[in-house]
């Protein structure tokens, strides 16, 4: 006879039972008494299939070629402090299949440093150690039923944490997949998931990129006023950071298979080193371009009839401008 899976009863008050046998976790810590304590507790709960690791590396292997587990429970200070980068990666979509699975963070030296950096790389829960197993499986219980929705800008991707009299209101949230949940109500279905997946990582990248060609218009609005009223080094850190953002956004397109918007951020590629290379203050016809190239950019990005051909036009604009 085969055994009944264990059922599991969410801390959440009204929330049905759900049998979570076919959630995989991956418990990242170098400590093999941690993992084997969270690995008991976690199996009381109805969680079969548990893997381990005591290296970051391993970790990274695990979620490098495949959907990745659906939890990844990790003490964020492994490999000094480096766990933090890996979820970022995984975060932006350059490590793994599924930026959006669910993540716990664990901190044992919880100083306000590390709470902002682990918060920034996109956990979707921050615990500080010691751990009780209720803690994890309340954590498990918030992300199946009532995960936070993500957001997604240039920088950061990840839950949000913004309290909503802050929120920019032109930066949606996105309601993103969750195969913890789908396994956990019975709904699981591996090639629907996926299809879901790739429509939310072509929306991801797409997103980061309209963010980046924002930011770069700001940027550029706050050099053009700081040509008249900041001094030299302030404007030149300013080229800086407009310069590394610009190549950013044009690796980003590439690399994504954005060919339209490529021609176009190569156009701003190229402008914004005349105006890096510049010994004075910056022409203010090519800051204005850089800011015209930057809304060029987002109107392609959704596009509408003939977009393609609008990039391409306004590429050769500027080309034949130069």
């Amino acid at each position: 006879m085969i055994a009944e899976p264990t059922r599991f009863r969410p801390g959440i008050p009204d929330a049905p039972i759900v049998r979570l046998n076919d959630g995989r976790v991956l418990l990242a810590d170098s400590r093999a008494h941690i993992r084997n304590s969270l690995k008991v507790a976690l199996s009381h709960a109805g969680l079969e299939k548990i893997n381990q690791s005591g290296a970051l590396a391993a970790v990274n292997d695990a979620i490098a070629h495949s959907l990745g587990p659906d939890i990844l429970i990790c003490d964020m200070g492994m490999d000094d402090g480096n766990a933090c980068k890996l979820v970022t990666a995984l975060r932006h979509n350059d490590l793994g299949r599924n930026p959006f699975l669910c993540v716990i963070g664990i901190t044992w030296s919880p100083t306000a440093d590390k709470v902002t950096a682990v918060a920034n790389s996109g956990v979707d829960h921050l615990i500080a150690g010691p751990v009780a197993p209720k803690q994890i499986l309340d954590r498990i219980s918030s992300m199946i039923f009532r995960r936070m929705p993500f957001v997604i800008t240039a920088d950061y991707v990840g839950p949000d944490r913004r309290k909503e009299s802050i929120r920019p209101s032109h930066v949606p949230l996105v309601h993103v997949p969750n195969s913890l949940r789908l396994k956990a109500i019975g709904d699981w279905n591996q090639y629907a998931f996926e299809r879901e997946i790739a429509r939310e990582v072509a929306r991801l990248n797409t997103s980061k990129i309209d963010r980046q060609a924002e930011n770069i218009m700001a940027l550029a609005d706050l050099i053009a006023v700081q040509t008249g009223e900041g001094g030299p080094a302030v404007i030149r850190q300013l080229i800086e950071r407009l310069t590394f953002m610009v190549e950013l956004m044009a690796h980003r397109a590439t690399e994504h298979g954005f060919h339209h918007v490529t021609e176009l951020c190569r156009a701003c590629v190229e402008v914004t080193k005349t105006i890096r290379e510049s010994y004075g203050p910056p022409d203010r016809t090519d800051v204005e371009l850089v800011k015209h190239l930057g809304q060029a950019i987002r109107v392609a990005l959704y596009p509408q009839e003939r977009a393609a051909e609008f990039a391409h036009d306004i590429a050769e604009t500027v080309t034949a401008t130069r």
